[in-house]
């Protein structure tokens, strides 16, 4: 059995996308100056490039000027943890020299409001030794066994509690807002004469033909109808109806997984490569001895839970019976163990007990002085007439201090944020451990610090405020 892996060339290919953040770990838009310093860097030889070409594809900023990414090359799986830590450990150097730091995780706990959002996206290539490219049908069934257990490696991945300063209710905020990441397919070959590529760009829907050469016909690997590029997970490559792909070399066949939350720490990121190798080789074992990979019956909902409730979520088998999640992905894990051992590789993080990282270091802790004003806050009524408990100084908008005593003050109530972290790198920070909240009043004279023991007298919404302020008016007028 172990004959059929040791023919097979396989590769892994990482994105990792990553924020640049401040000495408080707020977000701030850096992500060209580390761009720049790494230029500067390669220039002036002060790295050694032909080490960093032969594992790093590319780093470059992504829209959002906070955010980068990291692109490997396709690399032997014994090289994704080398590879990874060496350009984390490189990134903090350089973000040192800014004063700066980078954060690893999916979604800022307090600034992604739900953008930006990372994500890391893992490419998966296995190539028997006789041929230069992927088979279609190795495409395929690595396509569906990966999308077979998608419930579970959601389930056993989602680490992104929190968005602009609250819980949000799903265990992968990411998941639940990316604008992108549409739930894939059971995938197919089909066999035409020509493709035809119904394509949804910004907002609307083309047409594109792409005709094959005379009377012979392409066999297309189809994971969805449109031929969409941003799935959960997709087939990549020019056998595919994607269009971006046509034209590429039969060597950049792949199946490309884009639904991990990132991981916090590189042995995380590394023990998720090596579960998703072992369900290819799975799929590939099945391939080989002509066993079918069934399309589940309630994917769709289990994939909706998982992003819910993650691995405390409940699944639904075919049947129609419902069980832990937890007891599904020990079930997958054990299924690919035999597989991770042809590969001699040991997962080394509580993922190997189905414990997800989350569950590990525990969810962020929100902490703050005033739940009363936390409360009203969340209502959308951040118009607030507070009575203050003692004297206090308040922050004049010229940076004078001026001495209020205790008395009703109205004002626009916001928050104030201060962030705890993990880091295991230098200047990489991991995940957030604590957000504490405070709170300020911006009045019509200045700043003033709320304190747990002031009291709020009225809140109202700011359409309460117009509405106030425009009946006011027609009084006047009218009297």
């Amino acid at each position: 059995m172990e004959e059929f892996v040791e023919n097979l060339k396989i590769r892994i290919g990482i994105e990792n996308e990553l924020l640049t953040i401040n000495s408080r770990g707020f977000m701030v838009p850096a992500a060209d100056l580390i761009v720049r310093d790494i230029i500067d860097d390669i220039v002036n030889k002060r790295i050694d490039i032909s080490v960093l070409k032969k594992l790093i594809y590319g780093i470059q900023w992504e829209p959002h000027p906070a955010q980068l990414e990291v692109v490997t090359q396709p690399l032997n799986y014994l090289l994704v943890e080398k590879t990874m830590k060496m350009i984390r450990s490189y990134l903090g150097e350089v973000a040192g020299r800014k004063n700066l730091m980078i954060y690893a995780g999916s979604v800022h706990p307090i600034q992604s409001n739900p953008f930006p959002i990372n994500g890391t996206h893992i490419s998966i290539s296995a190539v028997p030794k006789r041929r230069k490219y992927m088979p279609r049908k190795f495409l395929v069934y690595v396509h569906n066994n990966i999308r077979h257990y998608l419930p579970e490696l959601i389930a056993l991945t989602a680490n992104s509690p929190i968005m602009s300063g609250e819980y949000s209710g799903y265990a992968s905020t990411r998941l639940l807002y990316s604008r992108v990441l549409r739930p894939s397919r059971y995938a197919v070959i089909r066999r035409s004469k020509a493709t035809i590529i119904p394509r949804e760009k910004r907002a609307t829907l083309k047409y594109a033909f792409i005709f094959t050469r005379n009377k012979r016909y392409e066999h297309k690997v189809v994971a969805d109808r449109v031929g969409i590029r941003l799935l959960d997970i997709t087939p990549r490559g020019p056998y595919t109806n994607i269009i971006e792909d046509y034209g590429s070399g039969p060597e950049s066949s792949r199946v490309e997984i884009r639904f991990i939350d990132n991981p916090s720490t590189i042995d995380y990121l590394v023990d998720i490569t090596y579960i998703l190798l072992g369900i290819a080789l799975e799929a590939i074992d099945h391939l080989r001895r002509g066993l079918k990979i069934a399309d589940r019956k309630f994917l769709d909902e289990n994939r909706i839970r998982a992003i819910k409730d993650g691995i405390n979520a409940s699944f639904i088998a075919d049947d129609g019976e419902e069980a832990p999640a937890r007891e599904y992905v020990i079930r997958m894990l054990e299924n690919i163990e035999p597989y991770l051992d042809m590969l001699g590789v040991r997962l080394r993080t509580s993922l190997r007990r189905g414990i997800p990282e989350i569950e590990k270091f525990g969810k962020p802790k929100i902490e703050t002085d005033h739940a009363e004003l936390h409360r009203y806050l969340r209502q959308g009524k951040i118009f607030l007439k507070i009575r203050l408990s003692s004297n206090r100084s308040l922050i004049t908008f010229s940076g004078t201090k001026e001495s209020i005593k205790n008395r009703d003050l109205f004002g626009l109530v916001f928050p104030q944020y201060k962030l705890e972290w993990i880091s295991f790198e230098r200047n990489v920070v991991s995940t957030f451990q604590k957000i504490h909240i405070s709170y300020w009043m911006l009045t019509n004279r200045g700043y003033i610090k709320i304190h747990p023991d002031d009291t709020v007298v009225s809140a109202i919404t700011p359409i309460g405020v117009l509405t106030k302020i425009f009946s006011d008016i027609h009084k006047n007028l009218v009297g």
